[in-house]
């Protein structure tokens, strides 16, 4: 944390606990004091766009508030001494930026004044080709992705050509001196949609497939990019059709103070996101690095980000995470893959601590770790929910355990036609390993077998030995098959080797995991027994969209 903002911050503390010990110890029957007034923000930057903000401050006094202009809303005008959440609402604008000021009073006399600043309104979009530098509102004249950031407001759209583009400008709060402080920050609620050919003109449409805009942090820059735009109600960054790659969180553990976030430079070496709500569409991040944990991509307090059709593979950690954290925020993903990442725990995707992590038809893959759970790992009051996914041949080097699935310290899973095989682990639980604490896993119409782990053990494992069972329905755990209670299915027997295709879609005869499944009625039933609940379109399908009606197949897969 910056020294000046940190010693601000201490320093408003300590007079904020006095005055709270001030107004506990005076009685009413004390003589007049001195009025205290003590703001906790002293300026507000808004979206262009209706939104609801809180004000926060402490006062000894009755107090009251005003406020300079029209579209600036009050939810209340005056009120009795204590710590104060004070509601007001802004008006959308459409015109220029404009400035109010909010007048706080302590009793009538003493006096603070909070800023508010709400951008311009001009939603138009914005055009984007690498080395051009015009106005930005045409293909015609194009502009460069910094200074389209620079000018863009809440509500644009930028389009971005073909092309390889570094950043140069330093993050907000940054060290102009540190070039691995450069960064395409979005501070906005933006979206930026690449994927359009270098020569594009006016009706040119996107094809990432074909056309491929790279967002490059040239091994130098901590962050690739950097999401700051703080959460705001029916607000979002959209990140969409765009290649992410060769950035390099640092090793130092210092970070960029930005709207009271701080993000820190030693993780999210491709994408760091904090504090906001991200959308991540038809987006490759690739090959990034960090000299400590996460290369890949970071959210964190609180963000909310849903992946769709993407990738996050080959991003290589000193430290914990290859691919994904998800640090005390939200995750839906759907439809993507993390393949070839490398990193200490974790290697693949990471939820820690108080971290949700939904996924949907998507594979974890190939993921190399040193230490805990190679695939997907949960931690410290985690949730996690698994339907339709393939985790496969991933492997860490670590005895710790967890080669699929790992949980560490009092978490909930569901797993849900999903197939754990192939994962190698010098540790316990190759498919799934439970560890501290009291870890919670549903497992229904999944087959979990296949997988290696230390003195020939069960796929699915537990440190403690009073960890509570796991919840099993119609499912394979091992060369077991189960049934709809739980119970082993008498002489049925389950093979990895010859019971699954090249594909990992099951195969032959006397197979339970073609016999004993779920339907797709008994799948629905299980859908809206979740949380959050699974839409029965979804969970009736296998990953790759096939139907499961008429069948009764564990895992991932089903043949068609």
């Amino acid at each position: 944390m910056n020294k000046i903002l940190y010693s601000n911050y201490i320093t408003r503390f300590l007079l904020g606990a006095l005055l709270l010990l001030n107004l506990a110890g005076c009685k009413e029957d004390d003589a007049v004091y001195e009025p205290k007034l003590f703001l906790e923000n002293e300026t507000f930057s808004v979206a262009n766009t209706s939104s609801k903000h809180t004000i926060v401050f402490l006062t000894n006094q009755p107090w009251q508030v005003a406020s300079d202009a029209d579209w600036v809303v009050l939810d209340q005008t005056s009120g009795e001494k204590g710590k104060i959440s004070l509601t007001f609402n802004v008006l959308e604008n459409d015109d220029d930026e404009r400035t109010a000021r909010i007048t706080v009073t302590a009793n009538g006399v003493t006096q603070q004044e909070i800023q508010v600043v709400q951008e311009a309104g001009n939603r138009d979009d914005i055009y984007v080709k690498a080395g051009a530098s015009g106005e930005g509102y045409t293909w015609e004249e194009a502009t460069s992705l910094e200074n389209a950031l620079a000018i863009a407001v809440s509500g644009n759209t930028i389009h971005i050509a073909e092309g390889v583009y570094t950043p140069t400008v330093t993050v907000t709060g940054g060290d102009a001196s540190d070039a691995g402080d450069v960064t395409f920050e979005i501070g906005k609620y933006v979206r930026l949609k690449g994927g359009y050919p270098a020569d594009a003109t006016e009706g040119s449409e996107a094809n990432h497939q074909q056309y491929t805009t790279t967002l490059s942090g040239g091994g130098v820059a901590y962050h690739v990019v950097t999401v700051s735009a703080p959460k705001a109600e029916g607000q979002k960054v959209v990140l969409e059709g765009l290649k992410i790659t060769d950035g390099r969180a640092g090793a130092a553990t210092t970070s960029a103070a930005i709207n009271g976030t701080n993000f820190r430079r030693d993780y999210g070496g491709g994408v760091t996101i904090g504090n906001a709500v991200v959308d991540i569409l038809d987006t490759e991040i690739v090959d990034n690095q960090s000299d400590k944990n996460v290369a890949g991509l970071y959210a964190f307090g609180g963000s909310v980000v849903t992946i769709k059709n993407s990738k996050v593979n080959n991003n290589i950690s000193s430290g914990n995470a290859g691919g994904v954290w998800i640090s005390e925020s939200v995750a839906h993903i759907y439809d993507s893959e993390f393949r070839g990442n490398e990193g200490g725990t974790a290697a693949g995707v990471h939820g820690y601590p108080e971290a949700t992590i939904n996924m949907y038809n998507s594979v974890i893959a190939d993921n190399k770790g040193r230490s805990y759970g190679a695939a997907f790992y949960i931690r410290a009051n985690s949730k996690g929910l698994l339907v339709n996914c393939l985790i496969i041949n991933n492997s860490s080097t670590s005895k710790n355990g967890g080669g699929g699935v790992m949980m560490y310290d009092n978490n909930e899973a569901s797993i849900v036609n999903t197939t754990i095989t192939g994962n190698t682990i010098a540790g316990p639980g190759g498919g799934v390993y439970r560890r501290a604490g009291v870890n919670k896993v549903s497992i229904y119409n999944s087959i979990i077998s296949g997988n290696v782990q230390a003195e020939d053990g069960p796929d699915v494992d537990a440190y403690e030995a009073d960890a509570p069972a796991p919840v099993v329905q119609r499912s394979v755990l091992g060369s077991a098959a189960y049934d709809a209670s739980g119970q082993a299915i008498e002489g049925a027997s389950f093979n990895a080797a010859t019971m699954l295709n090249a594909e990992y879609v099951p195969v032959g005869e006397n197979n339970p995991a073609l016999e004993h499944g779920m339907t797709t009625d008994d799948l629905v039933r299980i859908g809206t027994s979740l949380t959050p609940a699974v839409e029965s379109s979804l969970i009736t399908a296998d990953l790759l969209q096939n139907s499961r009606s008429g069948l009764s197949t564990m895992g991932a897969l089903v043949a068609q």
